[in-house]
């Protein structure tokens, strides 16, 4: 009897001690303002928009572009920029002042330097997890849409891992492994076996076939995309990389911003833990190779479209949303020079074909006259020097700066000439990019960083403490 006397005796002041700890506590924390330490809110919806090759001039030029030719603005610099955050990024690689797509996507993906060619893979050798799968990892569903190959550099970063870029087979083995819920792009040649026509692949594994038995939903066309439902969507719309925005078929290839809002409906159905979806436009870097600036804006343009849809997402789920618009590297050093004015833009405006296909329907030996001709129908008010039309006959490239392809560099420069918007090369340079952030988290993006910064702000919202 005597101890539970005591007991309760000894019990009450230590009660009265913990009540006024924690009336001192209250206290001090309307005083000084502090609170107890709370987790990061991490967003539950993360969009990275992705222009390979794109610099902050090309997203400039087609501002301007979008403002005196169509009286329209754009929603990466007129939304994501002015309401979020903007940062710049550096880009080159662990070997190289000046990058490569897979060293630079590994960089944003992983959070690791790598060397060129190398995808999913440091520098030091070393496999990382990437951002999507952690995303996984957490129970959010993934999602990859490009109009490159899907087993190009920059979506097989994101996804998987091997030495050289250019194991495609394995890379596609690899999406296998890691099923994302939405796969949308080019590349069907090494998804088919080798027996089937336009296969590039070195056996007789039917890639297609496996996803659809693990539960994937296979679509080839637009229509086709439009009508996909279920978990678990597989989309190759040719096969190689998919067309030009200038020159694509509207009837049968999706367009990215469409692509986009496919892949939007088909990851957010049904689903409670969010989703981590990448959308690449890979043609920004494929027209600054060939210095084709009007395939360039228009593809920049439709690239603006595709992040307009996850502006309007980010108005409906605030609270829950991040959006990230950036690019791996900057292609071929575009600028005006000159003083040109919106007559210039309109001559750009007037081209209805890209440099690429131009080239083609000339072929390998055009005549003096099926040049002039292709240059009346399809590049109307531009002249041709007799200097580039003789570089096109004779096969003659113009210089080391210039493309490969005598036709592609001579129009070209033809283009450069008579609209004063001109290109330091066909190549990568070393130019920052930017990098605007809209949402939970976009504060972390901004001001100067390494690539490598990319990544390590998406795994701390993720919650990767390692």
């Amino acid at each position: 009897m005597i101890s539970r006397i005591s007991f309760r005796r000894s019990a009450f002041p230590a009660a009265i001690t913990a009540l006024l700890a924690a009336s001192l506590s209250l206290v001090f924390s309307l005083v000084t303002g502090a609170s107890e330490p709370t987790r990061p809110v991490a967003p539950k919806y993360i969009f990275i928009f992705l222009a390979d090759g794109g610099g902050i001039t090309h997203m400039e030029i087609t501002r301007m572009y979008n403002r005196h030719l169509y009286n329209e603005g754009l929603t990466i610099a007129d939304k994501i920029m002015k309401e979020g955050s903007v940062g710049l990024l550096t880009t080159h690689a662990a070997d190289s002042l000046v990058t490569d797509s897979s060293a630079a996507a590994t960089a944003l993906a992983c959070g690791c330097k790598a060397k060129n060619g190398a995808v999913g893979t440091c520098e030091d050798g070393v496999i990382p997890k990437t951002v999507m799968e952690v995303a996984k990892e957490r129970g959010m569903r993934i999602g990859i849409v490009t109009n490159s190959t899907v087993y190009d550099a920059t979506p097989a970063s994101f996804a998987g891992h091997v030495s050289n870029r250019r194991l495609y087979a394995t890379i596609v083995d690899q999406y296998l492994q890691l099923e994302p819920e939405v796969l949308l792009g080019g590349g069907r040649d090494q998804f088919i076996p080798r027996s089937r026509p336009g296969s590039r692949r070195r056996d007789d594994a039917d890639v297609i076939a496996a996803f659809q038995k693990k539960g994937y939903a296979y679509v080839s066309d637009r229509p086709g995309l439009s009508q996909a439902k279920g978990g678990k969507v597989l989309g190759l719309f040719g096969l190689r990389d998919l067309s030009f925005e200038l020159d694509r078929d509207k009837s049968r290839e999706p367009s990215l911003s469409e692509m986009t809002q496919a892949a939007i409906r088909l990851l957010q159905e049904g689903n409670r833990r969010g989703f981590m979806l990448l959308i690449e436009n890979e043609n920004i870097d494929s027209a600054g190779h060939i210095m084709d600036v009007t395939s360039l804006i228009q593809d920049y343009r439709e690239f603006d479209r595709a992040v307009a849809l996850a502006y309007e997402f980010y108005r409906k789920h605030p609270s829950e949303t991040l959006v990230l618009v950036t690019s791996d590297h900057e292609t071929g050093g575009l600028s005006f020079s000159g003083y040109p004015s919106v007559k210039e833009l309109q001559k750009i405006q007037s081209i209805r074909i890209s440099l690429s296909k131009a080239a083609e329907i000339l072929g390998p030996s055009p005549s003096p006259e099926a040049v002039d001709r292709l240059v009346a129908e399809h590049f109307k008010g531009f002249t041709l020097r007799p200097e580039l039309r003789e570089a096109i006959v004779k096969k003659r490239r113009l210089g080391p700066t210039y493309p490969s392809n005598p036709t592609v560099g001579a129009l070209g420069a033809m283009i450069a000439n008579e609209t004063k918007a001109f290109w330091i090369s066909a190549g990568h340079t070393n130019q920052p990019v930017f990098v605007a952030a809209l949402g939970v988290g976009a504060e972390k993006f901004r001001g100067y960083q390494d690539n490598t910064d990319f990544a390590k702000h998406l795994f701390a919202l993720l919650g990767k403490t390692k």
